[in-house]
Formats: C-alpha cells, structure tokens, sequence
C-alpha cells in the first residue's frame, strides 16, 4: 500500500513529541508499506527555508518531499482563525503550498495520514482535491485538553483566551475526527478528553502509544546516590511551569530535609528567565545535554511535577527506560497506564513529594520494585511491536484491508 503521511514540523532530528511520533510511524508503516512524507523545509537561523533541511536524515526506504511555509501565510493565517472562529493554532501552520502538495501527492497515494489538529485547512483541502482517498488523523495528543489545563495554572490575564482558544480546539478536534476515515492519540485519557460521550467519536478514535525501549543494562547502572533529575524540552510550558513550581515548592523543603541533595533541571532551549531562576534557587541546569540517558544513569530519582499537558509524559517512559525510579504529581502520572505504588510514586502535596523523594533515596529496595514494574509495563505496552499492532488495526479499520 501506498501511505503519504503529512506533517506540520520537519521530522528529523527528533526532538519534540510530535517529532519523536512521525518517525516512529514512518518505522512502522515502512516496514509493510511504500511511505512518502511530506514535511516543511526547515527554517535556517535567519528564517528562511534551507534547502537540504536535514532530509538526509530520513530513513532510506522513505520517500521525502517539502513545502514552504512563509511568515505572511502564518500573519494570515492567524487572522483568518481569529476572525472565523478557528483555533489560533491551526492558523499559524497555514500554508498553500502544503495543500497543493499534499493534494496532487495523495491522488498517488492508497491512504493519507495527517499529522495534528493543526493541519486542519489541509485535511479540509483533501475532502476536494482527493475526496476518494482515507484519511488518519493522528491527533497524537488532546491539543485542547494541554490548552484547558494551562488556564489553570497560568497567568490570570492570559487565562480567557486560553480557555476560548480549548474550546475551540475540542470542537475542531472532533469535527477532524468525525470526518476521517479514523483518528488516533497516544493515551487513554486523552482519547476520552476528546472523544467524551460522543459514540462517533469514540469508535473512529484509537489508542496508539508512543514506542520506547528498555536500556539492557539499566539494573546495572550506578546512580549519583543524592541526584534528583527533572528532564524535559524546557522551552515547553508545561515543563517549564514543573520546573519553576519544583524551585518555588519543593526543592527549599528537600534541600532543607537532605542537605546533601542536588537537584538537577536538564533539557532544550531553557531560556534566560528560566537560568536565572534555577541559578538563584542553588540547583543545576543541564542545557541541552547530548544524551539524556547518561544523564538519567547518573540519577536516583526522576520528578514528574507537571500540573497541566496532554498526552504521555515522556519523562516517565525515559525514567523507566532507564531504570529510574518516578515520582509523578497525579496529572502526570493520568497521561500512562501506571498505577500509584506499582510502577511509580504519586505526590501531591509537598509533604508527600518529600515523603516520596527521602523513601526513594533511602529505600533501595522500594525503588527497585518500582523501577521493575515500571520496565515491565513500558516493554509490556510501549515496545515497538504493540505500536506496529495498534498501528496495523487503525490501517485496517480505515482501509478496510488486512
């Protein structure tokens, strides 16, 4: 079968979420099928679009075309979704070249996989230019359930437009959802976020998670026996808003608890604001560390404080993966399948974040366990094997082919 799958931000490298989900279905639909990605050129420093854009990188059984996105499409863009009612977010990914492209591709092409709600104006292009071909949406994650969470939490000025902007979203989302062929998240909660009591919806929505694989060696790794870690792309709200409440609630209690503790904040694109702040509180910034699993090696415990977001934490999956032992706020912990005591430690409050912290560090017993079951229920339900399964089911279920 011939499958063009479309996305809103160059694939490689892979360093965001929606990023890390396009190349792992580009592995698992190249393995059965003929695959052909349709992907922006990326930008160069000075806002152009490179002309190579890092397309040596894909994989070689996979078929790499481009598109550009100007600034004025994105101003345009923006204004046509402030004034017609659409989300801002789809508005910033408008491009015409993308819906020529991936209309004249998909006339090729045997189904079409759309990535992100953001995208929306070209599924909406494909219903004319391709209307005989099926359509996925991989949603990846509840766009408007990480919006409605930010408001929150966020800053009450910002906080009505976040909450038109979610309501938006959860509209849109299931209009792309009821008018594919099928959709897809990478978590339980946020298909239930979208999908609600709509039976439609529910039925066209599927689960399939995100892939991560179990260092071998990680029961023999020697940790930094007082070394909490915090990763994550930091340039991102949501862990940057973990990060600034861990300074702010947490880490002058553990300090003070265990003097000899270090906290360390390691991740992508912390910006100024944000250096400062772990300066002054006496923690560690790791910025853009070359490989987080040496990080997460020299490590005892990994914290998962998130207040807001969607999708699954990839914090936890690296944690378990490599053999660390998870403290996770409830949010966090509601974006996996894990259960609170099993394979990994839920905190609320600050006492119990301390509570939790002190027993992991204390207790090597405890935290093997955890990180046991914690390996168990990431090869269990996150191997590249049961995304390939789950995959091949919303294929089917689109295509009507086995």
């Amino acid at each position: 079968m011939k499958i063009l799958l479309a996305v809103g931000r160059d694939p490689w490298p892979p360093r965001r979420g929606d990023q890390l989900r396009a190349n792992q279905l580009l592995e698992a639909l190249g393995e059965a099928h003929e695959v052909t990605v349709l992907a922006p050129f990326q930008q160069s420093p000075a806002g152009t679009a490179g002309g190579n854009a890092g397309g040596e990188q894909a994989p070689v059984s996979v078929r790499v075309e481009r598109y550009r996105r100007t600034l004025a499409e994105r101003g345009v863009g923006l204004l046509g979704a402030v004034l017609g009612g659409r989300p801002v977010q789809s508005g910033l990914y408008v491009a015409r070249e993308l819906d020529r492209r991936l209309g004249s591709l998909a006339r090729e092409a045997d189904l079409v996989v759309v990535q992100l709600a953001r995208l929306e104006r070209a599924v909406r292009r494909l219903r004319t230019s391709a209307p005989r071909r099926p359509v996925i949406v991989d949603l990846i994650d509840a766009l408007s359930l990480g919006v409605s969470s930010r408001a929150r939490v966020d800053l009450p000025v910002r906080r009505p437009l976040l909450r038109l902007e979610a309501r938006r979203l959860r509209r849109l989302e299931l209009e792309l959802v009821s008018g594919c062929a099928a959709a897809m998240v990478v978590a339980a909660r946020d298909r239930e976020a979208i999908a609600g009591a709509d039976e439609t919806a529910r039925r066209r929505l599927s689960v399939v998670p995100l892939a991560l694989d179990a260092a071998g060696d990680a029961a023999r790794r020697e940790s930094a026996p007082g070394r909490v870690v915090l990763s994550g792309n930091l340039g991102y709200f949501v862990n940057r808003d973990a990060v600034l409440w861990t300074l702010r609630e947490l880490w002058p209690a553990l300090r003070e608890a265990r003097p000899g503790v270090e906290l360390l904040v390691a991740g992508a694109r912390p910006d100024a604001g944000l250096r400062r702040a772990v300066a002054r509180a006496g923690a560690q910034l790791l910025a853009d560390p070359t490989s987080l699993a040496e990080v997460l090696s020299r490590t005892a415990v990994s914290l998962a404080p998130m207040r807001c977001g969607s999708g699954t934490p990839v914090k936890i999956l690296e944690a378990w993966a490599a053999g660390v032992p998870v403290v996770a706020s409830p949010y966090a912990a509601a974006g996996t399948l894990a259960v609170a005591g099993r394979e990994l430690l839920v905190a609320e409050r600050r006492e119990q974040w301390l509570a939790s912290i002190l027993r992991l560090l204390d207790d090597r017993d405890s935290a093997a366990r955890l990180v046991a079951s914690g390996r168990a229920l990431l090869e269990r339900e996150h191997s590249r094997g049961r995304v390939r399964e789950a995959l091949a089911a919303v294929v089917e279920s689109a295509t009507g082919s086995s």
